[in-house]
């Protein structure tokens, strides 16, 4: 039995599990989830399917931790909505015994381990992640006035800090690195505690992106290098700032650049890469059960027709940081944490180094 054909079941009654699950649980729970009428229910409904790609692609990996990991997110995430301590052990548990009708039982055997070990998780949450704008953090007064100017709504004055900086002498990769970039990561640490919503987290990013753009007149006028970079975003990840920020590093260091966006599809990318011949190809990727549709991205760039021969490729984003050693696994050629680190990777790479 290949544990393909688990994630296969579980992808095709995707569904059907998830409203099993849910009319479980408000059998067990009447008294949480009643209360919150249809639209809960529906809601509820919606936060299984969610659920269940990380524990298919936990399966297909045979790899525990990282479903482990989702669930010490989502607990911190539960605890952030005010919901009861054992709201998501009881939501755990009814997607295992679900499971144990719905698959044969050589396969819910497996599941059950998976949804075990995420059981055994529950309480262990890893120390709270501490804001990203502390005070030894790097240009971080600016950094705070940013994020703060945006929280507010007011993206022009947000702007008019950026410019002033650089009046000032402050170069554009410390910006990039040091506000642009702390400050997505500390308002998605304040969306995950519920402390700002999810319209706030959306306009903050699209207003950062808007910024960005109004650099680009400092940022694409380097001299060339001979190097050619294609940026993009797996299929399905949504998630584009990071790979955005890669991308303009480069740009920044003569590399001819090709930024693609979220959710670019496998054939764009591949003819991105043969029409411009890349030397490097950089892949984002921030939620982990996009690891076999990244998998399959790389096998298919390694043998297409017409791609280079010597193309390297180098993945980021918050799946890598959180599992160190996954590049290896799905067949990149290295990780960067950041804009800096991947250029520093992409320099190594192009020049044999590594």
């Amino acid at each position: 039995m290949k544990y393909e054909d688990i994630t296969k079941i579980i992808e095709e009654k995707t569904q059907v599990i998830a409203e099993a699950v849910v009319d479980m649980q408000y059998r067990l729970q009447p008294g949480i989830w009643e209360k919150y009428g249809e639209e809960g229910r529906k809601l509820s409904i919606r936060d299984v399917t969610l659920h269940l790609p990380y524990l298919c692609e936990a399966v297909k990996a045979s790899d525990a931790s990282s479903f482990i990991n989702y669930i010490m997110w989502l607990e911190e995430l539960f605890r952030g909505l005010g919901l009861p301590e054992n709201a998501l052990s009881v939501n755990l548990e009814c997607i295992r015994d679900v499971l144990m009708e719905m698959l044969p039982p050589e396969m819910s055997v497996i599941t059950s381990e998976y949804l075990e070990s995420g059981l055994q998780a529950l309480g262990k949450t890893a120390e709270e992640t501490k804001s990203f704008l502390h005070e030894d953090a790097p240009f971080s007064d600016l950094a705070k006035a940013y994020l703060d100017a945006l929280l507010e709504g007011n993206r022009n004055q947000a702007s008019r800090l950026i410019e002033d900086a650089l009046e000032k002498g402050m170069n554009v990769k410390d910006i990039y690195l040091h506000v642009f970039q702390a400050s997505q990561y500390e308002i998605g640490r304040l969306w995950h505690k519920k402390i700002v919503s999810v319209a706030q987290e959306h306009y903050c990013s699209a207003a950062t992106e808007r910024i960005m753009s109004q650099l680009y007149s400092r940022i694409f006028s380097t001299e060339r290098n001979g190097y050619s970079y294609v940026g993009a975003c797996v299929g399905g990840e949504l998630h584009q700032i990071g790979a955005r920020m890669v991308a303009d590093f480069f740009e920044m260091e003569g590399w001819d650049t090709y930024y693609l966006g979220a959710n670019t599809p496998t054939e764009s990318i591949l003819q991105t890469i043969r029409k411009h011949r890349a030397d490097i190809v950089g892949l984002s990727m921030s939620v982990f059960f996009h690891r076999s549709t990244l998998a399959d991205l790389i096998h298919a760039i390694r043998s297409s027709e017409g791609v280079p021969e010597n193309i390297r490729i180098i993945v980021g984003g918050y799946s890598f940081i959180s599992k160190p050693g996954l590049w290896k696994e799905i067949g990149a050629d290295g990780m960067a944490k950041d804009a800096a680190g991947a250029l520093e990777l992409a320099d190594r790479l192009v020049k044999g180094a590594l």
